[in-house]
């Protein structure tokens, strides 16, 4: 299957931008609102919208969105009103920050924890279909959900420390910014699992493909290399690293993670072959 390009830029954006939301969540749960908050979310709200305007261009014609909302229970509907909470969720969220509204900002940080971790879900829940194996299975959305942290924790982190987050909060700030690259890896991993695992085995999508075959440069450098290790080690020297460093090593780890997720990505599709028989 070719790679769709605007939904494969969609879902990295909507990951990031949820990853962001639930950072911001966390910290406001905690009784302890974020250096950079304002802008953390308003760097959240843009990376959604850019990602609901790329993904409007895989149908061909933009305006052929508004169709969606004509079949309520398809899976783009469903990422559609997602984007949309979302999106109302965060730009309130940005609005109570900057008008020093602690209670609400506080209320809508709990909503923020939910949406951003439901969002990733949905927009993996719709790639899901018996016709081809290696997306039929809940560890696809939850490969998304996985990687959406560790985009999102890294450029909040990444954002924080930039602002003069003080050494308690950056020491938090590197302990999410490694919890997320380690839910990236395990996920991602995970998911690679099922692709050897899948049912109706088929030399196209089998894990030799990625182990030893065509796209097996992708996937030990683009998505182990870069995806799963390079992150863990950056966030793990990133713990005990002074304010400068810190940022160095955070930022390098948001490079590594998007450069691994669109990487993984690519093989997603790659590996998208149906299965004849369930569809004739």
């Amino acid at each position: 299957m070719s790679v769709q390009w605007p939904l494969l830029l969609f879902s990295v954006l909507l990951g990031t931008s949820s990853g962001m939301l639930v950072y911001l969540g966390i910290h406001e749960a905690r009784g302890r609102r974020a250096t950079a908050s304002f802008m953390i979310a308003l760097t959240a709200l843009v990376l959604l919208g850019v990602g609901g305007i790329a993904s409007t261009f895989h149908l061909g014609h933009p305006e052929r969105a508004l169709h969606i909302m004509g079949n309520m229970g398809s899976g783009l509907s469903r990422e559609l009103i997602g984007v949309g909470v979302t999106a109302v969720v965060t730009l309130a969220y940005a609005v109570c920050v900057r008008m020093s509204y602690a209670s609400a900002a506080k209320g809508l940080g709990f909503c923020a924890i939910v949406v951003g971790a439901v969002l990733p879900v949905i927009a993996g829940s719709s790639f899901m279909m018996a016709a081809r194996p290696t997306w039929d299975s809940a560890t696809l959305p939850l490969m998304y959900l996985g990687g959406g942290l560790g985009l999102g924790f890294t450029l909040a982190a990444a954002i924080a420390c930039a602002k003069g987050a003080e050494a308690a909060e950056r020491a938090f700030a590197a302990k999410l910014a490694l919890a997320g690259a380690a839910a990236a890896a395990v996920t991602a991993l995970i998911w690679v699992a099922w692709v050897a695992l899948a049912p109706y085995p088929d030399a196209s999508r089998s894990i030799m493909r990625l182990a030893a075959g065509d796209l097996a440069a992708l996937f030990w450098i683009g998505a182990v290399a870069l995806g799963v290790v390079a992150p863990c080690v950056l966030c793990w020297m990133a713990r005990r690293a002074d304010a400068k460093r810190m940022l160095a090593y955070v930022s390098g780890a948001f490079v590594c993670l998007l450069a691994g997720s669109v990487a993984l990505r690519v093989i997603m599709y790659a590996v998208a072959t149906s299965v004849q028989q369930l569809i004739y």
